[in-house]
């Protein structure tokens, strides 16, 4: 009887230890949520005290101290030590599970953090030296380098490329820095653009590393960016001549993009006498910014967008988009319900077996938090099939459909798989 109190006793002291580390855990989570950074981040490391072998108390020790550094509002005295321990805490993660990929996501975002923060002193060494860093931890798998290069190799020669964040501008940066991969692109995160110092850098360049753009604004005026105040206007972009002659426009013809405010005050206001009070809208610093981008440069440069992007960011613009299955190319004119609403010959293009050797892997090296972004060529595929479904080629969707089923069913996520395999099948009479 006494053995077996004694067992008992074991049992259930690590039953309580368990329930009070998870507990802790939830209380952080809880804390994180509510936006309380600084005691999210203490009871982890209370947590971590009592259970120090546990991989997911130093991955939210990463990711919540990597989320209060970069984005909330300013750390006080934040310097590279801080960077340090975050490093650490996800280096311990690793350790401890070496194929936690959501660790290693926010390594290669803390990485991009302290890229950025060589970009601002044009510091090419550190600049490269992060990005390797990145990758050395198992932060751009094949399958996502694999899904960089196709969406560089879709743009055109001397591109601009917009993209959304870490997962799709990191991994394409890297390309360019260390395998000399398509450094004619000038390559774009759109949540950047309303940083000045960043606005600059691009107005500068660096060489070796990124290809400058036209900024029409003196350093005053990018110092200066502010809201500004706006209600729905239309923009007249300028086109090139060449451009009017591929799209066979009229030499007069007129790129219209309205752009609509993206803040809003609850001041109410009116500009003269004679106009009634009403709410005041604005122009956001980055939609200003993104708006001088475009007028600057589509005249010049081919202009493409990651299609991981949000389309919050495009500001309507996307109404002049052409899919090209990763991405999508600016045109002139609104392409929903005409020929150049998708490229049936990109997206085909894009979807040869050579260019999805490594797409499979992605199994074995997920990373939860970005590994989404593979279903842009489930999308591809699923536009591919609606654009000869419309010409009524029928046999050319059931070779899409064949081509899907030995591609792409790999048993990642069944339910989209599942899902993007029914919409093709439903088009097949």
């Amino acid at each position: 009887m006494k053995q077996i109190f004694i067992i008992l006793s074991i049992i259930f002291s690590g039953f309580n230890l368990y329930s009070q580390d998870t507990s802790l855990k939830e209380k952080a989570l809880d804390e994180f949520k509510n936006e309380h950074y600084d005691n999210a981040i203490k009871i982890l490391e209370q947590a971590e005290k009592e259970n120090p072998n546990d991989a997911e108390i130093y991955y939210y020790l990463g990711f919540f101290n990597h989320y209060h550094a970069y984005d909330s509002r300013p750390l006080n005295g934040y310097d590279f030590s801080y960077s340090e321990k975050i490093f650490e805490y996800l280096d311990k993660a690793i350790e401890l599970d070496p194929n936690y990929g959501n660790a290693k996501y926010f390594y290669g975002a803390e990485c991009s953090g302290n890229a950025f923060q060589a970009m601002q002193s044009y510091n090419l060494e550190k600049l490269e030296y992060f990005y390797v860093l990145a990758y050395d931890k198992g932060a751009y798998p094949k399958w996502l380098l694999e899904y960089g290069k196709n969406m560089l190799a879709s743009c055109d020669k001397n591109s601009i490329l917009f993209m959304g964040g870490n997962a799709d501008f990191d991994i394409c940066f890297y390309l360019q820095l260390h395998q000399n991969y398509r450094t004619d692109i000038t390559i774009i995160p759109i949540g950047n653009i309303d940083r000045p110092w960043y606005i600059k850098f691009l107005k500068r360049g660096l060489k070796g590393a990124v290809k400058k753009i036209n900024v029409n604004l003196t350093e005053n005026q990018i110092d200066d960016i502010h809201p500004f105040k706006w209600k729905t206007t239309n923009v007249e972009i300028a086109l090139s001549t060449k451009l009017k002659e591929k799209h066979k426009l009229s030499l007069d013809y007129k790129m219209q993009w309205e752009v609509k405010p993206d803040l809003s005050s609850n001041r109410e206001h009116s500009k003269i006498e004679s106009e009634k009070a009403k709410k005041r809208t604005f122009l956001s610093p980055r939609r200003a910014l993104f708006l001088q981008i475009i007028d600057d440069n589509f005249k010049e440069r081919p202009i493409f967008f990651s299609n991981a992007t949000s389309p919050m960011f495009f500001a309507g613009l996307d109404k002049y988009f052409q899919n090209f299955g990763l991405i999508s190319k600016l045109t002139p004119i609104k392409t929903e319900n005409t020929a150049f609403e998708i490229s049936n010959t990109e997206i085909e293009n894009l979807l040869q077996k050579e260019k999805l050797k490594y797409f499979s892997t992605i199994i074995d090296t997920d990373i939860p938090r970005i590994s989404g972004i593979v279903f842009g060529y489930h999308s591809s595929v699923l536009k591919l099939a609606q654009f000869y479904s419309e010409k009524g080629n029928n046999d050319e969707v059931k070779k899409i459909l064949e081509f899907y089923n030995n591609n792409f069913l790999i048993d990642f996520n069944k339910e989209y798989e599942n899902y993007y395999k029914a919409e093709i099948k439903k088009m097949i009479k």
